[in-house]
């Protein structure tokens, strides 16, 4: 049997069915300067060491059905992000929670979870949006000032090339905390497979269209504070969407 053979034959093993649960997790301080593919390897180990039966792909190379449903950049701190896994076997999710915590890593955290359908569809492709706050001094005044254009050209880097973007149709709102201070806001932008505004970008443009410091938006403190499916502004969490289904 040639590899051709081989290949093909590896795709004839039927499908295991697994059993999926959607993890709520959080990540702050040191972690938010972890890769994504580190931090996929880190829960790959707190899983393995908590004794649970994950489930694995098929092939030459198995490895653990892990799911993000948008990958973090690095330096961003998260509140609520959303990790399927796949397991063997039917748990109670208050088990997995509790085999599982103690082998993370601190400021990596899993909030909750629950059990989801396996037909449900990927968790990526249901992402259409995420807020992000954005903390740095003088803030709130600068994307306020950003949102009065009608057009944010960026350069964005694309296939090992540079290519001109608009970024403007990919901010949907723009909420300040509290009215009076000018240090604190959260930006609602279109996110997941299709369209994605990365914070860098977004602050890179307060920089060139409203002349804000250069220096202060490198060390803008940027949390995502939320993942959504549906169309804005009739936005659903992951929680009311498996409520829905």
């Amino acid at each position: 049997m040639n590899q051709n053979e081989r290949d093909l034959e590896m795709t004839r093993f039927p499908h295991k069915t697994g059993y999926v649960y959607r993890l709520r997790v959080s990540r702050s301080g040191s972690l938010a300067y972890v890769g994504h593919l580190d931090l996929m390897r880190t829960f790959e180990r707190a899983f393995r060491r908590s004794g649970l039966c994950l489930l694995h792909s098929q092939g030459y190379n198995p490895r653990p059905i892990m799911v993000f449903a948008l990958p973090l950049g690095v330096g961003i701190e998260s509140v609520r992000d959303y990790l399927d896994v796949s397991f063997v076997l039917n748990l109670a999710v208050q088990d997995i929670l509790s085999a599982v915590r103690p082998y993370l890593p601190p400021d990596l955290s899993i909030i909750s979870g629950w059990q989801t359908q396996e037909n449900n569809g990927s968790i990526m492709a249901l992402v259409s949006a995420a807020t992000y706050r954005l903390e740095a001094p003088g803030i709130v005044c600068a994307v306020k000032s950003l949102l009065k254009k009608e057009e944010i050209i960026v350069q964005k880097k694309s296939k090992g090339q540079m290519r001109s973007l608009d970024i403007r149709p990919l901010i949907l709102d723009a909420i300040a905390k509290d009215p009076i201070k000018e240090d604190d806001i959260t930006v609602v932008v279109l996110a997941g497979s299709h369209e994605n505004l990365r914070p860098d970008l977004l602050l890179s443009a307060l920089v060139e269209y409203a002349r804000y410091s250069q220096e202060l938006a490198a060390n803008c403190r940027v949390i995502r504070t939320g993942l959504f499916a549906g169309v804005y502004p009739n936005l659903k969490t992951f929680e009311e969407l498996d409520e829905l289904c």
